[in-house]
């Protein structure tokens, strides 16, 4: 089994280190250890699904936009 910060990594390389999306995903972790250990308990196709959809502007738009992920951002930003 991989620790967290393997499954960090791996994640971050699935959706392009360096771009937005995986630097705030490493940041959240960082600053959060409620998200470390949600990430730390994804499986491998947890972390396929998460690319994809972190890849896929169009359905990570669709997603943000709901009305549970803006409420689950605006409980992350505090």
């Amino acid at each position: 089994m991989q620790n967290k910060s393997n499954k960090l990594d791996i994640l971050l390389r699935e959706t392009g280190a360096g771009n937005d999306a995986s630097e705030k995903i490493r940041k959240a972790a960082q600053e959060n250890p409620a998200v470390a250990q949600a990430l730390g308990r994804l499986t491998e196709s947890d972390i396929a699904g998460i690319s994809a959809i972190l890849n896929d502007k169009q359905a990570l738009k669709q997603i943000m936009s709901t009305p549970k992920a803006q409420a689950l951002l605006k409980k992350l930003k505090g």
